[in-house]
């Protein structure tokens, strides 16, 4: 081989192997730099989502600037920064916004989620912009990273009560004769007539919703009488006006607590004796076959299965708070359902039920919903898995139950001079009361049905 062929030779692999060599370099730079800003990447998620978990815990009704601040304290430490900064200067004065810690920018946004009156979804999205380390012989100065993270407000999810009184496919009515008169102190619904059919009895509905002690509730919202039809029958009888209220025709049928109802899981009674503690008290749970009558229940829910005729007897909380207030330490729920038949009588309960009326969206350090009644004390559901017995009130009796009683499958009598109260939400299939005596369906301002609790929050991005 001439020599000028070899050498020519030798100098195209010279070149080859310069510039593979330079490919590595290039492809060793980028890869360096990649790992670190992949490591870097992990480092910003985690501070992300520890300052949008926490933030989001901040939330209340009075301070969103709270939330914002809690998530910058959370990220002074592993950014090396400190507070105040920017705008951000204090609990009570740190506004969404974008705020510049250099080399990195922190943006923090609020959202609402569903069921929320105020912000309670969190967004924190944080970025690193620094030099690179060999990748700037490439013309690539600086290598920028993010992480964002969404933190939510954990607590119960909730379901307003509408009516103090609601009929969701008959009568709300009062017959007969004497003078037997009915008063809610909330809202109504009937979806056929509502009131009394003749002159001497009077229903009552005020102008306004007031509480269990006759206060207005907050903000002085306006009762409402709703009907399902346009009108019933031709009439819709005689009844006091809502006052400042409003008359609503072709309203739907009210049956938001489909899903709400409590639960328990066990254990299973089929004995009265197992079903008793030692001082003879029911505990809660499921009962097979029996039911807790007379005597005191145990704070929890009580899961009824195959009773026919259940009966509470006169029965009461082992703890009990006044009507219409909160029992943190003995609410009970009963729960039934299309295994249960026939009358249900509570003609002697005095129950309460409600164990949360803390205001919407509270996420104070109290438990919400200790006793997990969901502020039921009577559950029957709805369709075809609900309970489609009866409910039949004798004369001379005064049951007071407190809390949500859904029992839209089933008909409620009542007939004598009885005096029941029921304070909180009553959703019956239809009901009637003849003669004389006096029902009261006391409002609870602001009522829901507490479900699923601690569920909604955390990170949920």
């Amino acid at each position: 081989m001439p020599r000028r062929q070899a050498d020519g030779q030798r100098g195209q692999a010279i070149v080859v192997m310069a510039a593979i060599i330079v490919i590595l370099v290039i492809f060793g730079a980028l890869v360096f730099d990649l790992g670190l800003a992949m490591s870097d990447r992990r480092n910003l998620q985690a501070y992300a989502d520890a300052a949008a978990l926490a933030g989001a815990r901040s939330y209340t009704p009075a301070s969103v600037a709270g939330a914002h601040w809690v998530a910058m304290q959370y990220l002074t430490g592993p950014l090396g920064f400190t507070l105040p900064t920017g705008s951000c200067t204090n609990s009570a004065n740190c506004p969404a916004g974008t705020y510049t810690v250099s080399p990195f920018t922190i943006q923090l946004s609020d959202s609402t989620l569903p069921g929320w009156t105020y912000p309670t979804a969190l967004d924190v999205v944080v970025t690193h912009q620094q030099p690179s380390i060999f990748s700037r012989i490439m013309g690539f100065n600086q290598v920028t990273v993010a992480a964002a993270a969404r933190g939510a407000l954990p607590g119960p999810k909730k379901t307003a009560a509408s009516y103090a009184l609601a009929a969701i496919s008959g009568d709300a009515a009062v017959n007969g004769g004497g003078n037997g008169t009915q008063t809610a102190t909330g809202s109504v619904y009937a979806f056929g007539n509502f009131g009394a059919n003749n002159n001497p009895h009077s229903t009552g509905v005020p102008g306004l919703q007031t509480d269990k002690n006759g206060v207005a509730c907050p903000g002085n919202p306006t009762t409402q009488v709703d009907f399902g039809g346009a009108v019933s029958g031709g009439a819709q009888w005689h009844f006091e006006p809502p006052g400042a209220g409003a008359i609503g025709l072709n309203k739907p049928a009210p049956t938001p607590f489909d899903t709400a109802g409590p639960t328990s899981a066990g254990p299973t009674y089929t004995t009265v004796g197992a079903a008793k503690d030692g001082l003879g008290h029911w505990k809660p749970g499921i009962y097979s076959g029996i039911m807790p009558s007379g005597g005191f229940m145990n704070a929890g829910v009580y899961v009824i299965k195959g009773v026919t005729n259940p009966s509470l007897g006169n029965v009461t909380n082992t703890t009990w708070t006044a009507s219409g207030t909160v029992d943190t330490a003995g609410a009970v729920a009963i729960v039934l359902d299309n295994t249960d038949t026939g009358t249900l009588d509570w003609s002697s309960a005095i129950l309460n039920g409600l164990d949360d009326l803390y205001p919407a969206g509270y996420n104070g350090p109290n438990p919400r919903d200790p006793q997990g009644t969901h502020n039921f004390v009577i559950y029957g559901g709805n369709g075809a898995t609900g309970f489609a017995g009866s409910i039949s009130i004798g004369p001379n009796v005064s049951p007071d139950l407190s809390g949500i009683i859904y029992l839209p499958e089933t008909t409620y009598n009542e007939s004598g001079n009885g005096t029941p109260t029921y304070t909180g939400a009553v959703t019956f299939k239809s009901m009637t009361t003849s003669g004389t005596g006096t029902v009261r369906f006391n409002w609870v301002c602001g009522l829901n049905a507490v479900a699923k609790i601690g569920s909604g929050g955390g990170l949920i991005r």
